[in-house]
């Protein structure tokens, strides 16, 4: 069960940088263009990058936060046999 918790601590921490990641996205001009007019292409200018990048770690540590997740699910399947 110890592994169980790790991985419930590295979850939470991974969800709290997403929480800060995510609020700092929806703080940025890029976000607000996106939410008036959703289907216009994405601009290419270099600040737009950088919130390009943010979306971009934002979705990386979905990713990871998935994968953790499944991770522990597999440890409750195998308490349960």
């Amino acid at each position: 069960m110890n592994r169980f918790n790790d991985l419930a601590e590295q979850i939470k921490i991974l969800k709290d940088a997403r929480d800060i990641l995510q609020k700092r996205y929806e703080a940025t001009e890029f976000h607000k263009k996106k939410e008036k007019f959703p289907q216009s292409p994405a601009s290419s200018s270099p600040k737009d990058e950088e919130v390009l990048k943010l979306l971009t770690a934002i979705q990386q540590i979905d990713k990871f936060i998935k994968e953790l997740q499944d991770e522990q699910f597999k440890l409750l399947k195998q308490e349960e046999t």
